[in-house]
């Protein structure tokens, strides 16, 4: 099995990028939960989420 390297630079990305994602992510969630009913709002969630996570590995699989 190939070692996994994980580049200085993608590292420092991550680092910036995670917890901008985690607080936007609440952020919406608020809001989500603010207009919506509880169920919708649960459902939008998890599929805003789902579809992120599959534009990202679609994104880092070409690279």
């Amino acid at each position: 099995m190939d070692k996994l390297e994980i580049e200085e630079k993608t590292l420092k990305q991550n680092s910036l990028l995670i917890p901008v994602a985690v607080a936007l992510g609440t952020l919406l969630a608020i809001i989500a939960y603010t207009y919506l009913p509880n169920n919708t709002a649960l459902i939008t969630i998890f599929a805003g989420a789902i579809i992120v996570a599959l534009i990202t590995y679609a994104f880092l699989k070409e690279h």
